[in-house]
């Protein structure tokens, strides 16, 4: 027999104990919204001199109204439900042939972080991030690093969006949005 010379009398406390472990590293709290989405909105100004809101509140709708005529979507996206650390890559760019046979990509690629740090009492959300603007030329792709600093975002609302300016370069003029919804 396999087990003929195993002593189970250690292993039922070291079973016990095990257990009981799990059950204090279980999450013994419910977070005020642990199921988030992110939505996220990049535009590309259309008229010199246009300045994005720092806060734009309403649907999707209300935040295209607001740049309506004055600036492009470069791409708008909502996540699956997210963790907190959870690890964003959005990319939208096109790779073509520039005159002299080289590639040159045009886009915006960008990795963002999320940060869940809510409890029972209160929503707390952020997000930081680095995105890289591709710009394709003759020549080849000019790429602009944009840091995005930690933001803090709104409480997930059914109710009303509310979003976020995360990133604005004025020089290229592009500005990016987040907002957070419950599942």
């Amino acid at each position: 027999m396999l087990f003929k010379h195993f002593n189970f009398s250690l292993f039922k406390p070291t079973a016990a104990c095990l257990l009981l472990l799990a059950a204090n590293l279980a999450p013994t709290k419910l977070i005020a919204d642990d199921m988030v989405r992110l939505n996220i909105a990049a535009f590309e100004t259309r008229v010199a001199g246009f300045s994005f809101d720092a806060i734009i509140t309403g649907t999707y709708a209300d935040l295209f109204n607001n740049v309506k005529g004055k600036a492009d979507i470069i791409y708008l996206t909502r996540t699956p439900v997210l963790l907190n650390g959870d690890v964003l890559n959005i990319q939208i760019d096109a790779l073509r042939m520039a005159s002299n046979n080289k590639l040159s990509n045009e886009g915006l690629n960008c990795q963002i972080i999320f940060d869940n740090q809510s409890d029972e009492a209160s929503q707390f959300y952020s997000i930081s991030g680095l995105c890289t603007m591709l710009e394709a030329t003759d020549t080849g792709t000019n790429k602009i690093k944009a840091y995005i600093k930690r933001t803090m975002l709104s409480d997930a609302n059914y109710n009303m969006n509310v979003w976020i300016k995360i990133y604005e370069d004025k020089v290229q003029g592009m500005a990016i949005y987040a907002d957070v919804d419950p599942k």
